[in-house]
């Protein structure tokens, strides 16, 4: 009688399926889980565009201490890719 919810009918905190029942904690699990894995692969997405930037620039440096371009050459393409 006392663990029957507040409608006498094991709703909200009884044996029944109330609000917070088991389908709808496995549900917001799942939608936490989606979220977590969606922002990993915007972090992820996001630090390997600026490691290529990077190493572009680098590659770029190399090639100007090498000899390979001309300082013209070198500026022009740092701007380019420093957009």
């Amino acid at each position: 009688m006392y663990l029957r919810g507040y409608n006498g009918l094991g709703g909200c905190f009884g044996y029944g399926d109330g609000f917070f029942g088991p389908w709808m904690m496995m549900g917001s699990g799942v939608l936490l889980l989606v979220a977590v894995i969606i922002a990993a692969v915007i972090l992820f997405k996001m630090a390997s565009s600026k490691k290529r930037g990077d190493s572009s620039l680098e590659l770029l440096k190399l090639r100007y201490a090498k000899g390979e371009i001309s300082e013209a050459e070198y500026l022009k393409m740092k701007k380019v890719l420093s957009k």
